[in-house]
């Protein structure tokens, strides 16, 4: 006798489990950019005077909406795209590399050559945090992908 396997429900992610998935990956993504931004000032605290490294707080919100925003890319990825993971990896290395320039670009008080480069780990740090969350939360949203 063959035992009948019940057909599976297919979740279709909906805005509520899309900002929960952006909430975590904002708050991961800002919570690990302000503990290496603390950690690269108490190892060179002269990165004080370089303005986008001095106020902790205004690195979390800059790190937590850009995340906010990636899941929302996702999101509208997911619903139009045929292998929205990749795209979003693409297009997530793409932005990512055009963050770093500015970094080293911009005439900025206080910018030196080792600020600059703290300033473009902390995108790598964000990035990659945001990325990995997101992904991860993806495949818990979409298990049979």
């Amino acid at each position: 006798m063959i035992a009948q396997q019940s057909p599976s429900t297919v979740h279709t992610p909906d805005r509520a489990d899309w900002l929960r998935l952006g909430i975590g990956a904002a708050l991961l993504s800002a919570a690990a950019v302000v503990i290496s931004q603390l950690t690269a000032l108490a190892i060179w605290p002269e990165l004080i005077a370089f303005e986008p490294l001095n106020l902790p707080p205004r690195s979390a919100l800059l790190t937590a909406l850009p995340a906010l925003a990636a899941a929302g890319v996702l999101a509208w990825l997911d619903r139009r795209v045929r292998r929205p993971e990749r795209t979003f990896v693409i297009v997530s290395a793409a932005v990512l590399l055009l963050s770093i320039p500015p970094d080293y670009l911009l005439p900025i008080a206080g910018k030196t050559l080792l600020a600059s480069t703290v300033t473009a780990a902390l995108h790598v740090v964000a990035g990659v945090v945001t990325v990995a969350v997101l992904l991860t939360g993806y495949r818990t949203l979409h298990p049979d992908a």
